[in-house]
């Protein structure tokens, strides 16, 4: 049973709506005890009224719980809407809950939309003359002087991740900033001028300027440095991406075709690259390139937007400006607020953002084409449930909470959620669910469509299971579907029962990781995940304490490897690129309770060996078709394997080639390999369906894997 409270503001004069207000406030509502308490939104009302009627509910309301009813319809927040410590409900069983009256038919929106109407062909001569030819009948435009107050600031010099606002959005999609190559191509260089100054050097610095390349590409010809030309690429390492303004384009010293960066980066130009020799890069923002459909461009000057339609014309085209840096709806110290069937979308800013709340849900949500993230939640008791998150310009989800230094957990969880499309701008290291804190889970979610990482962690007892991580990794390489790295004091995570396949795999290298424990990580128990068509299934880059059991590796080129960078970096124990595992230990206070009694092998790290990746069981595990190494173990870790715990594992080879990796002969022992051709017993392996058949092989050699659940793993019905 509901009662009813209902105000429809636009009908009193400003000083009435303060009087019905009050009355309200000071008034006793009627009804059972236990009765929630609702609020209907009013034809024409403002939701941030709405949220300000509802702090005005007097505490007896409250006390049963408030459910603010949203009916159909879009909502504009130009500013987004702030929740305050008391826009909650005063505990879990009495929320204050906003709900979708018809679930999936309420848009909150955070970017004005440009009529139709307001678009016209674009005719002047002088700049059809810089488009390319097929697309100059195509381009239309609109003065938006009207909704850009102030003045549009033009791209920094050099910047990663997303651009300055504002963000164009056509469709449910970001538009595409005019860029060359067109989708998903690159274009290359090989010739280096100028490494360029990198970014620990200081600007001081003569013995580098900003870079420069040769790149006689007719191409560049075309476009109007004068006017601005930034280039976006991987400049150094395939894991780290920067945008950067070109301040020339010409003849250097006798070469021709020399681009010179008008500022600096991380890692200058090819700076130390390892694997391809080729740089990529791409063209972005400019109006000479404008040529597809969904791509468009801004004269910052004279506040002109330039698009392609979808369809030919500007009807049934949704073009729309988004300015605001501020997230949709936020909050600090909020409790027990749900959203339920809302979606949130098309704004510059994050769509979603509460921070140190406790009981903060989003439930049968979407979160859509934002230029940054698309919800961060920290905190305690928080919740992501059954939402869609899609078209993010960096990550797709944060939820971070608890206390390490305690292990004090967060128990916030995201489960059963559908990722992708993430990392559009900021293309490394913006994954689809970022997991930071103690005590937090990822549970039944499916992540793909990336560039980079699908998860990123850090922390101690996380849980990550029954994720299905596919189709990520598709452009980077040195990194990991599930990612953490350089820190002895993330312990006690598991991994387990998830489905990692299909990821991008470049250039011939084994260089994309289904789980990367980066520089010495420490403390992630894997079993029960099955990898199929991943480059490399588990890298332990020299950490400890990671048992790998009874998982699938499948169609993988090596099945995992554990090596010995510990031993032979000089970074392990110094502040070198943020490694310093020593010291960041000791600020956990690590041989103090309740560490020392958790983490007892972490409590003595010092006096047993540390630099070396002790503690890593790999044990019944089973192998299909690897084709280059089962366990990759490098040669520096001769001394080390005798006190390295191998065995159990199977390897079946059924691969029409009939040519499939043989285990390191240093541990030959560790493996059964069967008979060329012997069926291990799965559904289908070879189109990912890893369940077992009645009598299965696999399962008499390997017992445990009879207790995996496969068909829930690998998502089959």
């Amino acid at each position: 049973m509901h009662i009813v409270v209902t105000i429809v503001l636009k009908m009193y004069s400003a000083r009435n709506a303060l009087l019905v207000a009050s009355v309200l406030a000071g008034c006793s509502l009627s009804g059972p005890k236990d009765a929630t308490s609702l609020v209907e939104v009013a034809s024409g009302e403002s939701l941030v009224a709405v949220r300000d009627r509802v702090r005005a509910l007097p505490a007896e309301a409250k006390a049963r719980g408030v459910e603010v009813v949203i009916p159909p319809g879009e909502y504009f927040l130009p500013a987004g809407m702030e929740f305050a410590e008391g826009d909650g409900g005063v505990s879990t069983s009495a929320r204050v809950v906003w709900r979708a009256k018809k679930p999936g038919q309420v848009r909150i929106v955070g970017s004005r939309r440009v009529a139709s109407t307001e678009f016209r062909r674009l005719s002047d001569p002088r700049l059809l003359a810089r488009l390319p030819e097929e697309s100059r009948d195509k381009v239309f435009f609109a003065d938006i002087s009207s909704i850009s107050p102030g003045r549009i600031p033009q791209l920094a010099n050099s910047f990663t991740g997303t651009p300055v606002p504002p963000m164009v959005f056509m469709g449910e999609d970001f538009g595409v900033l005019a860029k060359w190559p067109n989708g998903d191509e690159w274009t290359s260089f090989t010739n280096r001028v100028d490494r360029g100054r990198q970014g620990s050097e200081p600007q001081s610095s003569k013995m580098y300027s900003n870079g420069a390349f040769v790149y006689s590409n007719p191409r560049a010809k075309r476009w109007n440095f004068a006017e601005g030309v930034w280039l976006n690429g991987y400049w150094t390492h395939d894991w780290f991406n920067n945008s950067i303004k070109v301040g020339s384009y010409g003849q250097e010293n006798g070469t021709n075709d020399v681009i010179r960066f008008d500022g600096s980066m991380m890692y200058g130009v090819m700076g130390g690259t390892w694997g391809r020799k080729e740089r990529r890069f791409r063209a972005i923002n400019l109006f000479d390139e404008l040529d597809e459909p969904g791509e468009w461009f801004i004269d910052r000057a004279k506040k002109v937007l330039y698009v392609i339609p979808h369809g030919g014309g500007m009807e049934g085209e949704d073009v729309r400006i988004g300015y605001s840096a501020n997230a949709l709806v936020r909050g600090c110290n909020v409790r027990n607020l749900r959203f339920d069937g809302i979606e949130f979308a098309f704004n510059f800013g994050t769509l979603a953002s509460f921070r140190e709340s406790d009981g903060v849900e989003f439930v049968d949500c979407r979160f859509v084409a934002t230029a940054k993230n698309g919800l961060e939640l920290d905190g305690l008791h928080n919740a992501v449930r059954r939402c869609e998150v899609f078209n993010c310009g960096a990550q797709g989800v944060s939820i971070s909470g608890g206390d390490r230094a305690s292990l004090t957990r967060s128990d916030s969880i995201v489960e059963n959620c559908r990722i992708h499309r993430f990392g559009v701008f900021q293309r490394t290291y913006a994954p689809g669910c970022r997991v930071q804190g103690c005590g937090v889970t990822l549970r039944g979610s499916e992540i793909w469509d990336a560039p980079h990482a699908a998860v990123i962690y850090g922390g101690n007892e996380m849980l990550f299971e029954y994720n299905d991580v596919h189709h990520v990794l598709m452009e980077t390489g040195d990194a990991g579907a599930f990612y953490t790295g350089r820190d002895w004091t993330t312990q006690g995570n598991v991994l387990r029962y998830n489905f990692v396949h299909e990821l991008g795999i470049h250039d011939g290298h084994a260089n994309t990781m289904g789980f990367y424990f980066d520089d010495c990580d420490c403390g992630d128990a894997v079993y029960g995940n099955v990898f199929w068509k991943v480059a490399r299934g588990i890298m332990i880059g020299g950490g400890r304490e990671h048992p790998v059991r009874n998982n699938i590796f499948a169609e993988c080129r090596i099945g995992l490897s554990i090596d010995s960078r510990g031993m032979t970096w000089k970074e392990w124990n110094t502040p070198s690129n943020g490694w310093d595992l020593e010291a960041k230990a000791k600020k956990m206070r690590y041989t103090d309770e309740p560490w020392k009694s958790r983490y007892p092998l972490l409590a003595k790290i010092m006096e047993d060996s540390p630099r070396e990746p002790l503690y890593n069981p790999v044990e019944d595990n089973l192998f299909l078709n690897c084709t280059e190494k089962l366990l990759a173990l490098d040669k520096k870790m001769d001394a080390v394997l005798p006190k390295m715990k191998f065995g159990g594992n199977v390897a079946f080879c059924t691969s029409p080639s009939g040519k499939c990796a043989a285990p390191d002969e240093r541990i030959a022992n560790a493996f059964d390999v069967r008979p060329y051709g012997e069926d291990p017993g799965f559904a289908d392996a070879s189109h990912g369906d890893f369940r077992l058949k009645e009598g299965a092989r696999a399962a008499e050699l390997i017992p445990a894997l009879k207790h995996l659940p496969l068909a829930r793993i690998c998502r089959m019905k």
